[in-house]
């Protein structure tokens, strides 16, 4: 097997960790088994935290035998990248399910692929439906209109 070898500053090798972690988190966040081949690489790569000197934000937990983000650092790393992408997806997703549903309700069985007219539609609806979420919230959402 071939093998590769990557050079990089400190700053690059932090910003690997947290792309690594990151990564490996939504792949594992809905798995009741980890998936050894993200974790094999996760392993890896923190592996090298004392080379980079990075021990203040990765440790090496001897009883379980691998390696970690500090606890505050992994926190920070949710705040900053985590929290955002989950807020932005919830509303994205539940945009698309109303106007999907409503879509639903004017045509009724949705083909796939969707006509143009489908489309446009879709995307008069995903409008109008971000556009009342963004003025009045959730609780306002009507479908009655």
């Amino acid at each position: 097997m071939t093998k590769i070898h990557l050079e990089m500053d400190q700053n690059q090798y932090q910003k690997l960790v947290e792309a690594v972690f990151l990564g490996t988190w939504m792949v594992n966040s809905t798995k009741l088994e980890l998936d050894e081949d993200f974790e094999e690489i996760r392993e890896l790569v923190l592996s090298k935290y004392k080379e980079a000197g990075l021990e203040d934000k990765v440790s090496y937990l001897e009883a379980f035998g691998i390696h970690d983000l500090e606890k505050d650092y992994e926190k920070q790393l949710f705040q900053d990248y985590v929290d955002e992408y989950e807020e932005h997806s919830f509303w994205d997703m539940l945009i698309e399910k109303l106007s999907e549903k409503k879509l639903k309700e004017e045509y009724g069985t949705i083909p796939t692929p969707l006509s143009d007219e489908m489309i446009e539609r879709r995307l008069q609806i995903e409008e109008k439906i971000a556009q009342v979420l963004e003025e009045k919230g959730l609780t306002h959402l009507d479908f009655n209109k």
